[in-house]
């Protein structure tokens, strides 16, 4: 028997294993399969085991995944599926680093991915356990695309997140080089995140390198 909490349960580890590994290698078939399979395994719906399905030690949801490699299609069609409501927690839930899917989309360059999550209800002000936003990971990274769209998007919008005082940040997007650098201020230091190479600097973020894998079939012996 299963555990149940409301939409989310407790669903064994290779459903959750064979899932997550459909997501990162983009195989919409073979991810419809593993749904309907694990939905009827455990006479829950498509929704459930979707929201269920988290990585135990990343604590990566199935929209971190698509969300760190740019899955646009996968992730339209799994938000389909989840038909979540406005602001919902799951949009904005926090792996164990801290980040949010739109940290992860943000961070590498996902415009299309981004503007997908935002629309889901991203929260733009969410903060990782370094202290920093997604448009702050964006612009570090370089990803000038990402941060003009997240300025955009935040317009003028006070921050109610982690900063020490209920301070108006006024955003704009005429200037990406250099445009949180205000926000730089309730951050760590410029150690955070990933070298050149994608190797995660000692402490901080790790690489999406140990995200992206060949495609491989998600039933059976085959998936190890």
């Amino acid at each position: 028997m299963i555990a149940r909490n409301e939409d989310h349960v407790v669903l064994d580890a290779d459903t959750i294993d064979d899932i997550l590994y459909c997501i990162r290698s983009n195989d919409k078939d073979e991810l419809s399969e593993c749904l309907k399979s694990a939905a009827e395994k455990n006479s829950i719906t498509e929704q459930q085991v979707l929201l269920s399905c988290v990585a135990e030690d990343s604590q990566n949801t199935v929209l971190h995944y698509a969300a760190a490699n740019g899955h646009d299609a996968l992730l339209s069609h799994i938000l389909q599926i989840l038909a979540l409501p406005p602001k919902s927690e799951f949009v904005n839930k926090r792996n164990a680093a801290g980040n949010t899917p739109l940290h992860w989309s943000s961070l590498n360059g996902h415009l299309a991915t981004t503007k997908l999550l935002v629309a889901a209800g991203a929260d733009l002000w969410t903060r990782n356990q370094a202290g920093n936003l997604a448009v702050f990971e964006a612009e570090r990274a370089g990803k000038d695309d990402v941060v003009a769209y997240l300025l955009q998007e935040g317009g003028a919008e006070k921050e109610t997140g982690a900063a020490a005082e209920d301070e108006e940040i006024v955003m704009s997007a005429g200037d990406v080089e250099g445009a949180t650098e205000g926000m730089a201020e309730t951050c760590t230091g410029d150690d955070y995140g990933v070298d050149p190479e994608g190797r995660a600097r000692p402490g901080r973020m790790p690489s999406i390198a140990g995200l992206l894998l060949p495609a491989k079939r998600c039933v059976g012996a085959s998936k190890r």
